[in-house]
């Protein structure tokens, strides 16, 4: 057995954290921004946590502190806050300002005890896409089941390898390597429920310390900031899935929620999002059954080209460890660019 060596993913981290202060500081971020920055940015968080909490799954958790200061920022730089039907209808017009709106995935209690206060003190509207096993129970939330492993333990042997979970550093180093493996290649997945279950660790009973409410669910669809957005019946990874299986977890979440709030649920995040996750049949489906939109994980800002493809909208991450100069680099479409041939796009410039 090898033991798995942290120094790439820590050489990588390094050089993630630098390259925006790079780019973002100097020139290069306007000349990419000519080509590659869209009318607006949806950005996508899920859990908002308490600044000092510690957490293993820490990428999936934004601190409150961070969100005020990233709201706080992109207000700076003149970005309007605006909801998910705004963005699009300001699609369709050449003269509208610079947006920003706001989507916080699976359905997290916090969207409403920790978020909601953030995004009212700055009048930023919020969709807040809900999974109804967030809600039931009945959901594949194997990341809180790697969440709890990896808090419980000092190493996890697995895949021919020992990964380290001594620190809390090595803690949160661990799942983000975990969540590499398995976003790279699904197939790995059922080793990792197994080697969870092994411990004793039932991922649903997890849940509700985690979901909103159905009370909870009513009071923030009442607020006049929050939108209620679809995200699956059980989060499960919809693109290795029978059509059949993706149209009732698409239906069957879109029916729940709207009997709850009472109102339309029009738009829609896929589950994990990736290009391994969803694709032109999934983006069809969630047409059919009704939904208006639905967004990927897949980075960049929004154009009006995306008019012709409104269920396979981008989004930016907003990371704990992002800075000015690493939103800058997300407004500006460097992300994007990275994945579009970069060199080519600033030669063309």
């Amino acid at each position: 057995m090898k033991t798995s060596s942290l120094v790439p993913t820590r050489t990588r981290s390094f050089i993630r954290g630098a390259l925006p202060y790079v780019i973002g500081g100097s020139g290069v971020s306007a000349a990419i921004a000519k080509r590659y920055r869209g009318r607006g940015v949806i950005f996508m968080l899920h859990s908002v946590v308490d600044d000092e909490a510690f957490y293993p799954d820490a990428q999936l958790r934004y601190p409150v502190g961070k969100l005020r200061s990233a709201l706080e920022w992109l207000k700076a730089q003149g970005a309007d806050f605006v909801s998910l039907d705004e963005a699009i209808m300001r699609l369709a017009q050449p003269e509208s300002r610079f947006f920003a709106a706001f989507t916080f995935d699976d359905g997290y209690a916090d969207n409403l005890t920790h978020a909601l206060p953030v995004m009212e003190r700055y009048a930023a509207p919020m969709t807040v896409y809900v999974t109804t096993g967030m809600m039931t129970g009945h959901i594949d939330a194997w990341w809180f089941g790697l969440a709890e492993l990896i808090r419980r333990v000092d190493h996890i042997d697995i895949f021919d390898s020992r990964f380290d979970c001594a620190t809390l550093d090595a803690k949160q180093r661990t799942f983000l390597a975990f969540e590499s493996i398995i976003h790279g290649n699904y197939a790995t997945l059922p080793t990792v429920k197994e080697l969870i279950a092994s411990h004793g660790i039932d991922c649903t009973a997890l849940v509700p310390k985690e979901g909103l409410t159905r009370e909870q669910l009513c009071t923030l669809a009442a607020h006049p900031l929050a939108t209620i957005g679809g995200h699956t019946t059980t989060h499960i990874n919809l693109a290795r899935s029978p059509a059949p299986v993706v149209e009732h977890e698409l239906a069957g979440n879109k029916a729940f929620l709207e009997d709850i709030i009472q109102k339309p649920v029009k738009h829609f995040a896929y589950p994990f999002g990736n290009a391994f996750a969803c694709g032109t049949r999934e983006a069809d489906i969630a047409k059919e059954v009704g939904f208006a939109t639905a967004v990927t994980t897949r980075r960049g800002g929004i154009f009006p080209e995306h008019l012709d493809h409104l269920h396979a909208l981008p989004r930016e991450p907003l990371s704990r460890n992002d800075t000015a100069y690493s939103l800058r680099c997300k407004v500006d479409g460097f992300y994007r660019a990275m994945h579009s041939r970069l060199g080519d796009a600033v030669a063309r410039m």
